[in-house]
């Protein structure tokens, strides 16, 4: 479908207005490197994310550091993705291809229709939940139009030229329609079984991309067959809804995802910057003004625009319908199963009878022996229906537990109680301690500590399983150090008391009551950051994750489980700590008195209570806070 003059427009007009700062990233991106392109605390981020450390992503953004041999010592997928940020390697390991092709199914060809079927246009679109298709507000401007159209998947060509078999899906516009004019994008629900595409979830975060980053797009040209722009436009602006990427191919079709290397979504795609003559008059390829109607294709663009999911999401937030289920799930999509298709795909089982000689009727009689293996129990990570959420036996066990300390004990005496009753310290290997019931939630779900996402405990195990195996396949095959390679893989658990501040020693590195499910994108935006109070802290543009400046982290939820999770380890472990300062324990007790315990963390503290012997007191007593002394347990 071809940009409206309006959106065209638009464009340009931003593109235009930017021309002055647009020129200072181009000038440090043509004279120093990308690093030097945006704003420290941005590239800090993107490197973080990408699986450098915290102090050595410090160390290349203060100058302290050369990225090239910081890249020689890393693990290689993380010095790949490096090496592939600066732009002095292209080369990408075989998992991108198969991100890239995950990816694709998602996205499908919208088709206009009239009431009585004729086509009208084209335009791309992209499941963003299960059920939520994500395309522009000029493609689908109307309940109505949606309700004519359709979204076609696999419509692109096999390797032999010809075309696949596509699937098309009605739109449901009476579910779910929503629009936004001034953001251009609207959401749509769809019918029928959406299954065998997954989705393309959206978040909002600080570290995605940086200046100068390379980006992807996936679409439908002019309706065509699906196709892919790998890394061929280049990021080289960002607007406070829009972002700004150069190419010198054909522009995004509307509608279209923009992915990072690491396909994860960035911006929804709706129009570019044509070249236009002295006259102002837009330009085709071959130089010649442009009439109306020349298609798209054949236009000269200089550049492209999207609209930044973070701001889409801001928007989906703060509207009417954003508590309705079809909107949390677009808010909270988990990303698909990435082993789901290898496992649908797996060559099917064949049972070799051999040669068989049926009977006059024409029939053969088989002797068989069927066994079967029947789990009774639930599924991990829901609860067990013998298995209350808040067991009320739990009231007398609090109650003993307790039995002979004063009425208001002191550190020493809470501290003794914690170290003597840990009886039955655990390993670290939340799959099987944390997320299958520990650090459930009353629906069966786990949350995020920092952001509230919602996680499939299945999700997270199988996450946590198959990280574990390709270390153990990767420590065994290349010799390489098994901590490096863990610091490389995408772990969804946040302890509250980093592990580099005691050395991943166990029992610390296992102790249940300081371990969170936490999705990768806050563990790593918090690093091993202090907490922090910021006193403008609701005044300032933070991610879902919180808000992070160096040295400085305060989350933007579980202030007040976190603070009493790293009261207890204060209580546990004295003198383990030796970040904090007394300032710091006054941020914790007033977190601890602002946000009282619930459900979720008692239920916790029971179930840990039963795992390895022990309690945090602040959960079962929280009054005490104020009359224990935590800075006994400060390191010196």
């Amino acid at each position: 479908m071809d940009t409206p003059p309006d959106v065209l427009r638009g464009t340009q007009a931003r593109f235009l207005d930017r021309s002055a700062p647009r020129g200072v990233h181009l000038e440090r991106l043509n004279t120093g490197s990308i690093l030097t392109a945006d704003a420290p605390q941005r590239v800090e981020a993107r490197l973080t994310r990408l699986g450098v450390s915290l102090p050595d992503a410090q160390a290349v953004v203060e100058g302290r550091e050369d990225p090239a041999l910081l890249a020689a010592r890393l693990p290689d997928e993380t010095r790949l993705s490096l090496e592939r940020l600066l732009g002095a390697n292209d080369l990408v390991g075989v998992a991108y291809l198969d991100l890239a092709r995950s990816a694709t199914r998602a996205v499908g060809r919208v088709v206009l229709r009239t009431p009585q079927g004729r086509t009208l246009g084209y335009g791309t679109g992209w499941l963003c939940s299960p059920r939520v298709l994500i395309t522009n507000h000029h493609v689908l401007e109307s309940a109505a139009d949606a309700r004519t159209a359709v979204v076609e998947f696999n419509y692109e060509l096999r390797p032999d030229g010809t075309l696949r078999d596509r699937v098309t899906l009605p739109l449901d516009p009476d579910t779910l329609f929503i629009t936004s004019e001034p953001l251009d994008y609207t959401l749509v629900a769809v019918t029928g079984d959406t299954r065998p595409f997954g989705w393309l979830p959206c978040f909002g975060s600080a570290d995605k991309h940086v200046i100068g980053e390379a980006l992807s797009i996936i679409q439908h040209p002019s309706g065509e067959p699906k196709q892919v722009a790998l890394r061929e436009n280049r990021l080289v602006d960002r607007l406070p809804d829009f972002l700004h990427y150069e190419t010198d191919t054909a522009p995004g079709s509307s509608g279209s995802p923009v992915f990072n290397d690491a396909w994860e979504v960035v911006a929804l795609h709706h129009s570019g910057v044509p070249r236009r003559d002295a006259q102002g008059r837009v330009l085709r390829r071959d130089g010649q003004p442009a009439a109306p109607g020349t298609p798209d294709t054949e236009i000269d663009w200089i550049a492209n625009e999207g609209v930044r999911v973070s701001r889409l999401l801001q928007d989906l937030r703060g509207r009417p319908e954003a508590s309705s289920a079809l909107i949390q799930e677009v808010l909270r999509a988990p990303r698909p199963d990435p082993t789901a298709e290898e496992r649908s795909g797996a060559t099917p089982l064949t049972l070799d009878l051999g040669t068989l000689t049926p009977g006059p009727d024409g029939r053969v009689t088989l002797p068989l022996n069927v066994t079967l293996r029947v789990n009774a129990a639930p599924p991990a990570g829901e609860p067990q229906p013998d298995r209350p959420y808040l067991d009320p036996a739990d009231t007398g066990q609090v109650s003993a537990y307790y039995a002979g300390l004063p009425e208001q004990p002191d550190f020493a005496a809470l501290s003794d109680l914690v170290q003597r009753t840990h009886t039955r310290p655990r390993r670290y290997d939340p799959a099987t301690h944390l997320y299958p019931w520990v650090d459930l939630w009353p629906d069966g779900q786990l949350r995020s500590l920092y952001s509230g996402q919602v996680h499939a405990p299945q999700e997270l195990i199988r996450a946590d399983r198959a990280a574990a195996e390709r270390r153990e396949r990767l420590a065994a095959q290349e010799a390489l150090n098994a901590d490096a390679l863990e610091d490389a893989l995408p772990y969804n658990c946040e302890h509250v008391v980093p592990q580099s501040w005691f050395g991943k020693a166990e029992p610390m590195r296992g102790d249940l009551h300081h371990l969170f499910a936490c999705e990768p994108d806050c563990n790593s935006f918090r690093g091993n950051t202090p907490y922090f109070d910021f006193p403008d802290y609701g005044e300032v543009i933070r991610s879902a994750c919180g808000r992070r400046e160096p040295g400085e982290f305060e989350p933007a939820r579980g202030k007040g489980a976190a603070a009493r999770a790293t009261l207890y380890f204060l209580l546990r472990y004295p003198g383990v700590i030796r970040t904090y300062a007394p300032r710091h324990l006054q941020t914790l007790l007033a977190w601890h008195a602002a946000e009282e315990p619930g459900d979720w963390e008692r239920h916790r503290n029971a179930a840990i209570h039963a795992t390895q012997g022990n309690r945090n007191p602040l959960i079962d007593h929280p009054e005490w806070a104020a009359h224990v002394n935590f800075s006994a347990g400060l390191g010196a």
